[in-house]
């Protein structure tokens, strides 16, 4: 009746009844082989800061959430302005000085905004929470004295805000000689865009960088304004400032490109 069955059965089945140790052998083999295949996937996203608990991030987890991470640009392209300038009669150097600047030979140039006085963009998707945890994990970190372990929390924000940071940005924009709601914006994949609905300054501190918060509206006529599975979209922010500083830069004209459809926590949309 064995033999029958052997036949009647398929392949792999007939292996195990005719070399019933050998199976057993190769099945203990594989065992191990297949619990590394599941704890794979768990080992490679608890890498991922966003996918573990606020209050398991270390300062390593949240500055790499701060400042490499969806929230932050892809990439920051600086723009280009025009420039012309005169060369001096007498001395015959060229000069954007105003004075005797009438009859003399004008030079025009393209300059780039961005020089080493200027530091690199530091602009944030501030409306993730994730964002913000980490900001609030890092302060509990340095808190010596603070609780334990407190729940971090923060509120689901009614705008998208995006955060530039910095003094020479601060700077510029607050004395924008432009209308801020004409030269910044959201670019979106369709070629539409999503206008300024407000701006906030904030002075900061001994433990905090001045910093510009720029709103969007989340919805528009009851409908996302964003769309999560966005692949990309762009941040312009363009201004130049009524009073020049002598040494500084005075104009700042930046693209900065953001992905949404990677800002997940959990395997959840947050942006």
């Amino acid at each position: 009746m064995e033999n029958v069955n052997l036949v009647e059965s398929n392949a792999p089945a007939r292996a195990c009844i005719h070399e019933p140790r050998g199976c057993a052998q190769r099945m203990k083999l594989l065992r191990p082989f297949a619990a590394m295949l599941l704890v794979l996937p768990l080992a490679a996203s608890s890498g991922i800061p966003w996918d573990k608990s606020p209050e398991q991030w270390d300062q390593s987890d949240a500055y790499k959430i701060l400042r490499d991470s969806p929230w932050n640009p892809a990439k920051v392209k600086f723009e280009v302005k025009y420039t012309q300038r005169h060369t001096d009669s007498q001395t015959g150097m060229v000069s954007n000085s105003s004075i005797n600047s009438e009859n003399t030979a004008p030079v025009r140039a393209l300059e780039l905004t961005k020089n080493k006085d200027l530091p690199e963009v530091p602009v944030l998707w501030w409306s993730a929470k994730t964002v913000r945890l980490a900001e609030q994990r890092l302060r509990q970190l340095r808190d010596a004295n603070g609780p334990a372990n407190p729940r971090l929390h923060v509120d689901d924000l009614p705008d998208y805000v995006l955060r530039v940071q910095g003094s020479q940005y601060f700077r510029i924009l607050q004395d924008a000689k432009e209308d801020l709601h004409d030269t910044v914006y959201l670019e979106m994949p369709d070629g539409f865009t999503l206008d300024l609905s407000s701006v906030q300054f904030f002075n900061g501190s001994d433990n905090e960088e001045d910093r510009v918060d720029f709103h969007f509206p989340r919805e528009i006529e009851g409908r996302p304004s964003i769309d999560p599975a966005t692949e990309r979209l762009f941040f312009h922010c363009k201004a130049t400032a009524k009073t020049e500083h002598i040494g500084e830069e005075n104009m700042i004209s930046f693209r900065a490109e953001f992905h949404p459809s990677a800002m997940k926590a959990h395997g959840q949309p947050d942006f």
